[in-house]
């Protein structure tokens, strides 16, 4: 579970900016959009929208996240000792192209809550630190100041041991994880169920779906909420296979070409969707497959595709961030979905949804999807700077019409579009 997120010094986030999914003291869908954790006085968030112009730092958001859970499960691995760190800060300003980068994250595994940061540039670990929460009480339990590596009583014993092996590109927690640090490995374990993906199409995102299809347990799940959108059909099939020469040969496939496929050895997969097929009169009569690819539209083809990890989310627990998330998708789509983790009895397991969209009808006040503190909205001033409130830190009233106000440009985040009046594409 996702508390929130800091970043600073990063792509367009020049100042410290954080996402915070908290809940606030709003009265609004409390029992639909919220839950409870093993916290005293913790109630976080289910989901998340994030509105903003093209270019305004929604994907940098995303990309920030991203990064910072790339590197902190695999940091400490032996291909890493000798590559620089990918990581990119503002560049737009003399006070802070030569700065080091932060992160942090806090966050809820089992029964307490984490908070953890780095201070980071392309060639070291400037800082690193570790703080644990039980009881409403936080306490250390490392921090680092470049290679000076200092750990309490409250962290493992062991971890001391491993100080000295810690790569100046490394991360000391990844390092314990490595090394079978308890402690290490759970908060690594907590990383890997904060997941990214892209909502166009990635080849990730279609491939975790399938996979999960080969499970009939999962299979079904996936089916269910296929069947829900009603898309023309029900059902999916996965067949896997390898061409062989006869098949590839009959495709008047060239030698030279063949010979590569089959030196590959690779798997291909087909996915088919299952259509009924009538009769004069309207009667069932037969069912029909269709390449799911090759022959539905690209919005079914990426709500089937983004089923896998909705419901590996939905089913475990974690936190999934989608970028592009109703690109392609009916707006009656996109709020099914949303409604799914904004409910108690299909998401019992804290499970939470953070995606961008430029749909404004999703917080249309009518629909009752979300509370202001779930729309967050950025904004890039002339400096190239991009800062991100949400609408409960803009003060904005429960009664106003948010589509509405969103559009006509009074919480920002919105293309400011010039065309000079004198401008011809084509000549008079």
């Amino acid at each position: 579970m996702l508390v929130n997120f800091t970043v600073e010094n990063y792509l367009s986030f020049k100042n410290r900016t954080t996402i915070d999914l908290t809940a606030t003291s709003l009265t609004e869908l409390r029992s639909s959009n919220l839950f409870d954790t093993p916290l005293k006085n913790l109630t976080l968030l289910k989901s998340m929208v994030i509105y903003g112009a093209n270019a305004n730092g929604k994907s940098n958001l995303f990309k920030a996240i991203s990064f910072a859970r790339k590197f902190i499960l695999n940091s400490s691995k032996d291909s890493q000792a000798d590559e620089a760190i990918e990581v990119q800060p503002f560049c737009l300003s003399t006070e802070s192209i030569e700065e080091p980068s932060l992160f942090e994250l806090v966050f809820i595994h089992d029964t307490a809550k984490y908070r953890y940061g780095f201070l980071v540039d392309d060639e070291q670990v400037h800082k690193e630190w570790l703080y644990v929460t039980t009881k409403n009480k936080e306490q250390l339990l490392f921090e680092r100041e470049f290679q000076e590596i200092k750990t309490t009583k409250k962290f493992d014993t062991a971890s001391a041991n491993l100080t000295s092996i810690t790569r100046k590109n490394a991360l000391f927690l990844s390092v314990c994880a490595q090394f079978n640090i308890p402690t290490g490995i759970a908060i690594l374990k907590a990383m890997s169920n904060v997941q990214y993906i892209s909502g166009m199409q990635d080849r990730y995102t279609i491939n975790f779906t399938i996979d999960m299809m080969d499970d009939p347990a999962k299979k079904k799940f996936i089916d269910n909420f296929i069947a829900g959108a009603n898309l023309g059909f029900t059902e999916t099939k996965v067949e896997r296979f390898k061409l062989t020469e006869e098949i590839l040969e009959k495709g008047n496939v060239p030698k030279e070409i063949r010979k590569m496929i089959l030196e590959s050895d690779e798997e291909n997969v087909v996915v088919s969707t299952k259509h009924t097929v009538y009769d004069e009169d309207n009667e069932e009569v037969d069912n029909i497959y269709f390449n799911l690819f090759a022959n539905e539209s690209l919005g079914t083809c990426k709500y089937v595709a983004l089923s896998g990890p909705i419901i590996d989310t939905l089913l475990h627990g974690k936190t999934l961030i989608i970028d592009e998330f109703d690109a392609q998708l009916h707006p009656h789509l996109s709020k099914a979905i949303i409604e799914l983790f904004n409910s108690k009895e299909n998401n019992p397991n804290g499970a939470q949804l953070i995606f961008a969209s430029h749909n404004p009808s999703l917080i249309n006040p009518k629909r009752k999807l979300f509370r202001r503190d779930q729309i967050m909205i950025t904004e890039k001033d002339v400096y190239g700077v991009t800062k991100m409130e949400s609408l409960y830190d803009k003060k904005v009233r429960k009664d106003a019409s948010f589509e509405k106000d969103y559009l006509e440009g009074k919480y920002e985040g919105i293309p400011n579009v010039q065309i000079d009046e004198d401008f011809r594409l084509f000549d008079a």
